[in-house]
């Protein structure tokens, strides 16, 4: 089975988020139960993580564009806007439900970094969702 451009990008997406993000919350974690974390080492390991993920989508990217004929269009059609949209609103709610605890729940009891940790955390949880849901929507098949 031929896989979209647009599910590729979903699966390297999903990956370079698990694997990425995962690892700087893991070196955080273990960080922080050391005691030894400070603002450029927080600093320096999200922009570590954020530049591999967006290295990761830019050869992605590069790669279904040396595959694709030179005069084919890959434009969405109302399926693949109907999974982004789709996607796009399951995201919302996750992103919505953890940005309240983030922001109303938190601040009674958490310290500013744990907030700024949850935060991340959130929109990474939130992005994997949309991935997740759009992966298997293209898998399962969009149904109307």
């Amino acid at each position: 089975m031929v896989m979209s451009e647009r599910e590729q990008f979903s699966w390297v997406w999903l990956g370079s988020l698990a694997l990425f993000y995962g690892g700087y919350f893991v070196v955080i974690s273990i960080l922080e139960a050391v005691g030894e974390v400070g603002l450029f080492t927080r600093l320096g390991l999200l922009t570590a993580a954020a530049a591999a993920s967006g290295l990761a989508i830019g050869l992605n990217a590069l790669l279904a564009r040396s595959r694709r004929e030179p005069d084919e269009v890959t434009a969405r059609d109302e399926r693949d806007r109907a999974i982004g949209s789709h996607a796009r609103s399951v995201a919302y709610g996750v992103l919505l439900v953890g940005m309240i605890v983030v922001g109303c729940v938190m601040p009674f009891g958490a310290t500013e970094w744990e907030i700024v940790q949850s935060t991340i955390f959130v929109i990474v949880i939130a992005e994997i969702v949309s991935c997740a849901v759009v992966i298997a929507s293209y898998r399962r098949g969009w149904r109307v």
